[in-house]
């Protein structure tokens, strides 16, 4: 599978409602593993529906304790342990996440359970993790207690292999162009060493997705950590009528998400943690619009993929 694909778990503020569960988004990565932000009530269920193996999730971010984002990780763990999981999770939240999860769970290792559990608390915007091919930054967002929103970020690829120019170097086809491919230097069949840089294209950058979670968000600084990204996900609790309610529960409207989104230059937006009051997104989707016009309310189900290919398309 040469695509990302981001699938919305649950889409609603606060409680859940019928059509809406609480906060949870997955991140499938080409590989087949499985990123989760946030683990609402009623998670397990809609990975089910939604055909997101709970196996396959490595890691698990929490933007923030309100139990609306964080009341469905005790059932999935359960579950994982009762399906007999050995692969080792690594899971990260704000500073109180070791003393939130011993407590509820176990201070032995793992919390007790069968599989490896690794705690990781952040407690500074930055850097938070990295795999071979994409790197994870935190970015705090005012709000009642502390949150984080997230960048995935993907490093950058290796250009375009050139086959001409691997035939004119004398380098014969076969493990010699995959490793070329892979960034290594080979010998060509007349013994000269042919570096990547040789025949391979410019580097191609990877794709950019942001998760921001409930939050008053900064403008400038909020935009400065979306710029750019092919995916941003925001709050929009409430419409423009609910603004100074907004200010003072520390949440943003969507046509405040939409500017940031704006002012970005993201490519796409995708609005989430819809308040009970909006049984009809159309008032949302239209505030938002003015400002962003690609704006889209997402709902429970909603499956976003990225094509590596059309990504590739674009820097060429």
């Amino acid at each position: 599978m040469s695509r990302l694909r981001l699938v919305f778990l649950g889409t609603s503020a606060a409680v859940p409602q019928k059509e809406r569960f609480l906060s949870s988004l997955a991140l499938q990565r080409e590989n087949g593993e499985i990123f989760l932000f946030d683990c609402g009530e009623g998670a397990q269920y809609q990975m089910m529906k939604f055909n997101i193996k709970m196996q396959k999730i490595t890691k698990i971010f929490f933007s923030h304790f309100h139990g609306d984002h964080y009341f469905g990780i005790f059932g999935l763990l359960h579950t994982m342990k009762q399906q007999g999981r050995t692969a080792p999770l690594a899971i990260y939240g704000p500073f109180g996440i070791k003393q939130l999860f011993t407590g509820i769970f176990s201070a032995d290792e793992n919390l007790g359970f069968n599989f490896p559990i690794d705690l990781f608390e952040i407690t500074e915007e930055g850097f938070v993790c990295e795999g071979v091919d994409y790197r994870i930054f935190a970015k705090s967002v005012l709000h009642s207690v502390y949150t984080l929103a997230y960048a995935y970020i993907e490093k950058d690829r290796l250009g375009r292999f050139n086959k001409e120019k691997a035939l004119a170097y004398k380098v014969p086809r076969g493990p010699k162009w995959r490793e070329l491919q892979q960034g290594k230097a080979v010998l060509s069949s007349d013994n000269k060493v042919i570096s990547p840089d040789m025949v391979l294209g410019k580097k191609r950058r990877g794709f950019k997705i942001v998760i921001g979670s409930d939050g008053l968000y900064d403008p400038e600084a909020f935009a400065t950590f979306a710029a750019g990204a092919d995916v941003l996900i925001m709050e929009a609790t409430f419409s423009d009528e609910k603004t100074d309610l907004a200010r003072e529960k520390l949440h943003s409207t969507a046509r405040w998400s939409a500017k940031i989104a704006a002012k970005a230059e993201a490519k796409r937006l995708i609005l989430t943690h819809i308040s009970p009051r909006h049984k009809d997104d159309s008032l949302l989707t239209a505030q938002a619009r003015e400002e962003f016009p690609e704006a889209l309310v997402a709902y429970d189900g909603l499956e976003i993929l990225l094509d590596r290919k059309e990504l590739d398309r674009e820097q060429m």
